[in-house]
């Protein structure tokens, strides 16, 4: 009985003690997977919050360094803003031709325009802008042809954003109004027959350069296809005003001629125009 009861104690107490210290061990295995499992699950979601309130800046796109490209459709008016004018008594040897007389040959054509600048604040940006313009022309009834007339101009803009002040829609669309001061370059060109002094003609190339300082005003309405980038339709009237400009004509064998509305003689019956310029087309922007 003594021995019965002994072995009896004995396995009961081992078996006890094995049991718990199992149960601990495995109890505390199970606690460190898990924790080691969901620690960077917990990381991660700890960080979601600030990703998330970079994502959710109402000045995301609003803010930072633009650039717009304007590819577009327009006009700088049919006839030439240079024209033969004769003041008082002066009188010029041969013919102008009919396009410094009044003709309207010039048609529309392609715009493109760039703009590179920084948006300070949501509803106000400035910067550099520059453009080219070419237009269609036809052939006139004194016999000028290989019509030619191109442009170009550099300065600067400044642009308003009165749609960041309702940012409910700024959400979709970012209106805009612009206004610039720059330098308007114009160049027209032909070939006509010229008379020489020994009573025949000849071939010559006619060059009219004129010189303006334009005033662009523009108006438009993108959607935001994302926060960084918006497309949408704009259009732009260009007031230039005239500063100077100048006829060169040259010939094969001759001596070539050039005369300006600012110097003598050219003053004298040459005289460049102040113009109105339009366009209208799409705009992509991209702002970071």
């Amino acid at each position: 009985m003594f021995f019965a009861r002994f072995f009896a104690r004995f396995f009961a107490r081992f078996f006890a003690r094995f049991f718990v210290r199992s149960f601990f061990v495995r109890t505390s295995f199970v606690a460190f997977a898990l924790a080691t499992a969901f620690a960077p699950a917990t990381a991660f979601a700890a960080d979601t919050p600030a990703e998330s309130s970079k994502d959710d800046d109402p000045t995301a796109g609003l803010k930072g360094f633009e650039l717009m490209l304007r590819p577009s459709f327009g006009s700088a008016g049919s006839d030439s803003p240079l024209r033969f004018s004769p003041s008082g008594n002066a009188s010029v040897q041969g013919d102008p031709g009919a396009l410094m007389k009044g003709a309207s040959p010039w048609g529309s054509g392609f715009v493109g325009q760039a703009f590179v600048g920084y948006r300070f604040v949501p509803f106000l940006s400035a910067g550099l802008r520059g453009g080219f313009r070419s237009a269609s022309g036809s052939n006139l009834d004194d016999g000028s042809r290989d019509l030619s007339r191109t442009g170009w101009d550099a300065g600067f803009y400044l642009r308003f954003y009165p749609g960041v002040f309702v940012p409910s829609a700024s959400k979709y669309v970012d209106p805009w109004v612009s206004v610039g001061v720059a330098y308007q370059h114009d160049q027209q060109s032909f070939q006509k027959d010229l008379a020489t002094s020994a009573g025949g003609k000849v071939v010559g190339d006619v060059d009219l350069e004129h010189h303006a300082v334009s005033v662009p005003i523009a108006i438009g309405v993108d959607y935001r296809v994302t926060k960084f980038l918006s497309l949408g339709p704009s259009f732009e009237v260009a007031i230039n005003n005239a500063v100077a400009g100048c006829i060169a004509t040259s010939a094969t064998g001759f001596v070539g001629t050039s005369y300006c509305s600012n110097s003598e003689p050219g003053k004298n019956f040459v005289k460049a125009d102040s113009y109105v310029a339009w366009n209208a087309g799409l705009d992509a922007k991209v702002t970071f």
